[in-house]
């Protein structure tokens, strides 16, 4: 197949997936507000977990299908290349600063800091859901989806524009502007990552440790969770800096941007975009 041709039938493979994500984020929003309030905590949160895995599983499944490939091929587990423990101090600094300058934007502009979670369910099995929701499923079906499916169906396009489209995607799919940046960090480094080792396994690690920084800082706030940790965490990303520096480069091919342009990529993105200012349908 040509790359010109290639290109494009992998960007309109990316946006039919993401046009099936928003398109499952607004089944799931509503879903949530009209029904999960008139059940018990424990099925609340069960019924939450599988919506979730609903709504990245699905689009996930969509582009395989619409790239007939096989999921081994665009979501690689394999030990992959160039890979060091030192990738992950050094993501989770870069997450961490995305984090902290957030919150100061929020506070100069909207006087006010990141809205509150919902409180935490008491039960032991609904406390066990919440908690792979929030941090156990995004950190595997996230990666699966946007620097798995989506990050290798744009790649024709040329890796560097690949990086900067699933990264678009990926903060559209985050609802609220407030966690924008963080999001758009997140996507530029985790794709970087995918593709300089050329495995999810450490993007999967990295996002799991961020998710696990978040949920401490966010339900179990203190000096630890919301202080100590960041700081140790960006102190450890700087002390992998002449450790990362050692690690051998890599040059990103080009291919054909002009391709990424098309109706459904450009589609999913304003929707998903819009998304973060319109109620759930």
């Amino acid at each position: 197949m040509p790359q010109e041709k290639q290109a494009r039938s992998g960007s309109a493979a990316a946006g039919g997936g993401m046009l099936v994500l928003w398109l499952t984020m607004q089944g799931c929003g509503w879903l949530r507000q009209q029904w999960l309030p008139f059940l018990p905590q424990t099925g609340a949160a069960a019924v939450g977990l599988l919506l979730q895995l609903l709504m990245l599983g699905v689009p996930l499944i969509v582009i395989l299908r619409l790239l007939r490939c096989p999921a081994a091929l665009l979501c690689p587990m394999k030990k992959g290349r160039n890979g060091s423990p030192w990738l992950i101090p050094a993501g989770l600094a870069v997450l961490v600063a995305a984090n902290f300058i957030t919150t100061l934007l929020l506070r100069l502009f909207d006087e006010g800091a990141l809205p509150d979670p919902a409180p935490l369910p008491e039960g032991g099995a609904a406390l066990l859901c919440t908690f792979a929701g929030a941090v156990l499923l995004p950190a595997l079906l996230e990666e699966l989806l946007f620097r798995g499916a989506v990050l290798h169906a744009l790649c024709p396009t040329g890796e560097r524009t690949a990086i900067l489209l699933s990264a678009l995607l990926f903060m559209g799919a985050h609802g609220s502007p407030s966690q924008w940046l963080p999001a758009l960090a997140a996507g530029l480094l985790l794709g970087t990552l995918a593709l300089y080792t050329g495995t999810l396994r450490w993007g999967i690690l990295l996002h799991l440790c961020n998710n696990l920084i978040a949920w401490g800082a966010a339900y179990h706030p203190s000096a630890v969770t919301s202080v100590i940790l960041p700081a140790v965490a960006v102190v450890l990303g700087l002390l992998s800096i002449p450790a990362l520096r050692r690690m051998p480069g890599r040059v990103f091919p080009q291919g054909s941007p002009r391709a990424a342009v098309t109706l459904s990529l450009l589609l999913s993105l304003i929707l998903l975009l819009g998304s973060a200012f319109l109620p759930a349908l």
